[in-house]
């Protein structure tokens, strides 16, 4: 997997533009701060760190681990929550930050999952919202880059736990 051939798709110089967009649309759209994201672990890390270091309010910061992945390249469709969240959101304004959206099974279920909670508003925030396999649809309130198809790796993205570190984003051909 480490030699696999990639091809640049987002330069990091890009990527760091785009967030901190993000990160000011999110501080205007919460002025009162005081908002919870939760990041999907284990490819949010990185993009949900660079986003909170954008906003302008205080916020609180947890995360939750799921899976539809495993080792494969292709999502199973089968939701597995291994670690939930685990500060309250009852009340409070919630947004749900995802490293990538590909088929929309996992984030529609988890974020169904969270909405049964009774946040006061609970949003989404994707890096990439990758459209070709999309099964269910997934209103994104804020999105990093729009791509029809490819298997990303890089700033957080994986392909069997490598290439999580490269600070660009690229295809895996």
């Amino acid at each position: 997997m480490k030699d696999a051939q990639k091809k640049v798709l987002f330069r990091s110089e890009d990527i760091a533009s785009r967030v901190c967009e993000l990160g000011r649309q999110i501080s205007a759209d919460y002025p009162e701060g005081n908002i919870l994201l939760i990041g999907i672990l284990k490819g949010a890390f990185v993009f949900l760190a660079d986003l909170v270091r954008c906003l302008d309010q205080p916020c609180q910061i947890d995360f939750a681990r799921i899976s539809s992945y495993g080792s494969g390249t292709v999502s199973s469709g089968e939701l597995k929550i291994t670690m939930d969240i685990g500060i309250p959101v009852a009340g409070r304004d919630v947004i749900l930050v995802d490293d990538i959206v590909d088929t929309g099974l996992t984030l529609n279920q988890y974020r169904d999952e969270l909405a049964r909670r009774g946040p006061r508003s609970l949003k989404v925030a994707a890096m990439i919202d990758k459209t070709a396999r999309r099964e269910r649809h997934v209103k994104l309130d804020y999105c990093g880059f729009r791509i029809d198809d490819g298997f990303l790796v890089g700033y957080g993205l994986d392909c069997d736990e490598c290439f999580r570190n490269l600070g660009s984003i690229y295809v895996l051909e």
